[in-house]
């Protein structure tokens, strides 16, 4: 499988297993009215982006908190590091291969475009016209 990682103060590996699950659906599943969450309809979007990296990177580093990592992901669009857009690609591509979700998600290039290929398909995201 292949790895994903976002250079941050160092190279911090995303991995999306059953501890980075349970924070997520205990921070997005508390809101649905639902008894079970459904992960499918997560709608993932920039305002997502520092807690679903902290989900994906606590898994190596235990004394790491959200607010952390918002200040890790600050500071590298503060230096010219990173994007928001550059953050979101590798995030949203980790969750969905190491979830075995169905759907490919947005591949961006370093200017923030969509790079040629298959159509995106984001689980809760909106169709053309909706």
């Amino acid at each position: 499988m292949k790895n994903f990682v976002l250079e941050l103060d160092r190279p911090r590996r995303l991995v999306f297993d059953f501890d980075a699950w349970d924070l997520i659906t205990d921070k997005y599943g508390a809101k649905k009215e639902e008894e079970n969450f459904d992960i499918s309809k997560l709608n993932i979007t920039a305002k997502e982006m520092p807690f679903l990296a902290f989900a994906g990177m606590r898994w190596e580093d235990p004394e790491l908190t959200e607010q952390k990592t918002r200040a890790l992901l600050n500071q590298a669009i503060q230096e010219g590091a990173h994007t928001v857009l550059s953050i979101l690609g590798p995030v949203s591509e980790a969750i969905f291969a190491q979830s075995g979700l169905a759907g490919v998600p947005v591949e961006l290039d370093e200017g923030g475009k969509k790079e040629a290929g298959p159509a995106a398909v984001i689980p809760g995201s909106r169709k053309k016209g909706k």
